[in-house]
């Protein structure tokens, strides 16, 4: 009977050691491991919600980051480590902003330079120097809210590399593929005319894709694939596994304004702000 007991209680130790293992790839050397974070906006008035971070906190983090010597690194200096097979550095970092908001210029960038940390930047292509159309208690507050003009774009590429964010902030998992193909050419039509330096990696609008594991889902890669597009970008909230293995549904993890410092560091560290 003791036996059985011990051999329950180890069989049970495996089986949680197995799944916080795949929940925080705890066994997995640091050049294996990548954290992607996922931003969008910063408010200098206090004010934060899911996608706006208050300037304060994005400091602290920061400070944190910098802190705890994590590098950063564009996702095209990724590339280069896996296509050359080498190993990652340790605590290995890349921070992402979607849509291109004008405050990642005027707040943002300045940030990045005081810190010396590096960005990628994923642009809603087609929408270049406009108001912002879409929803968000941040944008209805801030009635002219805009996006970076080509100019802005241009100048912040010391610190800041871009990446794709769809023509006009549709959602992937609601086009056909005949309409996001429409939607990648006319990406690039955009990035030829304005004469960006844009590195094909493609964040998900509202982490949307094809996620069922199919035909059409395959479909879609290739598609992206075809268009030249090297990397695809979604949320899932967990630590990738380095070299990726599909590099088409690489996982994001979602810094939202109101999370706390606590919550924050645990992102960092385990992917999640919860252990299940």
């Amino acid at each position: 009977m003791v036996y059985i007991l011990v051999g329950f209680f180890v069989f049970l130790m495996l089986l949680v050691l197995l799944v916080m293992h795949f929940q925080f790839k705890l066994f997995y050397l640091a050049k294996n491991k990548l954290r992607i974070l996922e931003y969008h906006s910063i408010s200098t008035n206090g004010f934060y919600d899911q996608i706006t971070i208050k300037k304060e906190s994005l400091i602290a983090q920061f400070d944190f980051l910098k802190m705890n010597k994590y590098h950063t690194m564009w996702l095209s200096e990724v590339e280069a480590h896996q296509e050359n097979n080498i190993p990652l550095p340790q605590k290995s970092i890349v921070l992402t902003f979607d849509d291109g908001f004008l405050d990642n210029y005027t707040v943002l960038y300045p940030i990045l330079k005081a810190y010396d940390f590096k960005a990628v930047l994923f642009v809603v292509l087609g929408k270049i120097g406009q108001k912002i159309d879409w929803g968000g208690e941040f944008i209805s507050k801030n009635d002219n809210m805009r996006l970076m003009d080509r100019t802005q774009l241009e100048e912040i590429g010391s610190h800041i590399e871009l990446g794709y964010h769809t023509y006009k902030h549709d959602n992937y998992a609601m086009l056909t593929l005949e309409e996001i193909e429409e939607d990648l050419k006319l990406c690039q039509k955009v990035i030829a005319h304005e004469k960006l330096k844009v590195f094909p990696a493609l964040a998900y609008t509202y982490g949307g894709y094809y996620r069922k594991k199919d035909a059409k889902q395959k479909a879609l890669f290739e598609l992206l694939k075809k268009y030249g597009i090297r990397y695809g970008l979604r949320i899932g909230n967990r630590i990738n596994v380095f070299p990726f293995r599909n590099k088409y549904q690489i996982q994001r993890i979602d810094i939202r304004g109101g999370d706390s410092f606590e919550v924050f560091k645990r992102k960092v560290l385990l992917g999640r702000k919860k252990l299940l």
